[in-house]
């Protein structure tokens, strides 16, 4: 039997290469537009969908600051 080498852990992924920012942009707006609706109805519902949004503001500037860095290394 032939030996494996295994490559968990050693391969990275960029978060520009998993994930497309207008996507998650979409999902951003979305969320907080249901957590604006929901505020009246359902107040933990509301506050879930805001913390979700939250969430995917972070991811989104994560991804933009990605994007400016792999900018400024290419100079």
């Amino acid at each position: 039997m032939n030996t494996q080498n295994c490559k968990v852990g050693k391969v990275k992924f960029s978060l520009n290469e998993v994930l497309n920012l207008k996507e998650v942009e979409k999902n951003y707006i979305k969320f907080t537009e249901e957590a604006y609706n929901m505020l009246q109805l359902d107040a933990s519902l509301s506050d879930f969908l805001y913390h979700e949004a939250s969430k995917l503001r972070k991811i989104i500037l994560n991804l933009k600051n990605a994007k400016t860095t792999d900018v400024d290394a290419a100079f």
